[in-house]
């Protein structure tokens, strides 16, 4: 059971519950490409789509090991993350762990293609090393740090896109995506507002406050309603325009556990929408969210991942 719980400690050290977002965004991506895009690129065969996504999710576990190691102490001060915050990781084996999966993701994107490889390479070195490492630290940044988030997934659903058919131009329906992720992001730094303050973080929240963040939130949500529309992607406007009163009264109350419950119905709502495409998708999802639901409950005694507002 010892061995059997260590291993699960390794397996969640890659936060598998964010491998949501890389999964939805891609997918989404790769219908967009199938609708609107001008024929597929010549190096497309018809597995890259799912060996794309996979390099993805690797890429995606390394850059998130590399953040909680940067980020132990306010993870310790915020009472989440223990892994590496309490010592229950190694900084070391955790840094060889990343390695191993950015070298995994990587090659495996070059040996796809060179002009994918290149995109992967600039995914992780923007998502995970500028964020999180100095000189740029743009995690600890507002704005930078928002950008970051954006324009990473942008990226994804970008990938998605030349997957599914699209040219390599930059489709404009990504935009939308960036709005949407702009809105939940702002939203996440509201919680860790004490401990990130205590360490000098100085993310959108702390700089912000809950209200003035909240209403921020709700611009880029309505950004991306907008643009969805605009650009005729109703994968992404139907549940953007569901949830948007919900961040319309986070905006509105200025309460916390208003833009928690956002946060989280955009994930939700984004993810049913992309599931009615792709159903198959629905048991990576469930099988993450009820295992993850064990794992946090068994080791830790959190009620983790939740849709509840707090």
């Amino acid at each position: 059971m010892k061995w059997s719980m260590a291993l699960l400690d390794r397996l969640f050290l890659l936060r598998p519950t964010l491998f949501f977002p890389i999964w939805i965004y891609f997918l989404a991506g790769l219908a967009g490409g199938g609708r609107f895009g001008r024929g597929a690129s010549d190096f497309i065969h018809p597995v890259a789509p799912a060996w794309i996504m996979t390099a993805l999710t690797l890429l995606g576990g390394s850059v998130y090991i590399l953040n909680q190691i940067r980020d132990r102490e306010t993870d310790r001060l915020n009472g989440k993350l223990f892994l590496i915050a309490n010592g229950m990781v190694d900084e070391k084996s955790a840094y060889l762990q990343a390695g191993v999966l950015a070298t995994a993701a990587l090659g495996a994107a070059f040996w796809i293609d060179l002009l994918l490889g290149f995109g992967f390479l600039t995914l992780f070195l923007i998502t995970g090393m500028l964020y999180n490492f100095p000189p740029t630290n743009w995690k600890n940044l507002p704005v930078p740090g928002l950008a970051v988030n954006a324009c990473g997934m942008m990226l994804v659903y970008d990938m998605g896109w030349v997957s599914g058919g699209g040219d390599q131009a930059f489709p404009v329906q990504a935009i939308a995506y960036g709005f949407g992720t702009a809105a939940v992001y702002c939203n996440t730094t509201l919680p860790d507002i004490k401990g990130d303050s205590r360490t000098g973080k100085i993310t959108f929240g702390v700089r912000y406050g809950i209200r003035s963040t909240a209403v921020w939130a709700l611009v880029f949500e309505t950004a991306c309603a907008v643009t969805a529309l605009v650009a005729d992607e109703m994968m992404l406007f139907i549940p953007s325009a569901a949830v948007l009163p919900l961040f319309a009264v986070a905006a509105a109350r200025g309460k916390l556990p208003d833009s928690l419950r956002a946060t989280k119905f955009s994930v939700l709502a984004l993810a049913a929408s992309v599931c009615v495409r792709f159903p198959v998708t629905l048991a990576p999802i469930a099988a993450v969210f009820f295992l993850s639901r064990w794992y946090y409950s068994k080791r830790f005694g959190f009620d983790y991942p939740n849709f509840k507002a707090s």
